[in-house]
């Protein structure tokens, strides 16, 4: 089983995309990819023992793209997550020794659902 971490504000719309997207993935009921919409950045300590790949919201990202090096998490530098917060603590997880890697699909701020869905399926299932 491969957990989707889903992660972003429902409240504010340059941060949400990735939720939408997860919901799309939840409603198609792909066989062997469980979704889980994430409160706190905290939630991915109880996943560190399973396989899961966690989503979100890219800031200025112009297409979905795989994060597979958290050393790329770089607020202002060249890949920024739109929660900083989960970026701060990937990397803090890191360095304290709780995980050795993730990957991280990030989604642009905009872009059309059901295409978004498709491009980020094509990824969980090339992992």
């Amino acid at each position: 089983m491969l957990y989707l971490l889903a992660f972003g504000n429902p409240y504010l719309n340059e941060d949400s995309l990735a939720l939408h997207v997860a919901d799309a993935i939840i409603a198609d009921r792909v066989k062997g990819i469980e979704v889980v919409k994430c409160l706190s950045p905290e939630e991915v300590l109880n996943y560190t023992d399973r396989d899961f790949v966690i989503i979100d919201v890219v800031k200025d990202a112009k297409d979905v793209m795989l994060i597979d090096d958290i050393d790329r998490l770089k607020a202002g530098g060249m890949v920024s997550l739109h929660d900083f917060d989960l970026g701060f603590f990937l990397k803090l997880m890191k360095e304290t020794g709780k995980l050795e890697s993730v990957r991280i699909i990030g989604v642009p701020q905009k872009g059309d659902i059901q295409e978004l869905k498709k491009k980020v399926l094509r990824i969980l299932t090339a992992a």
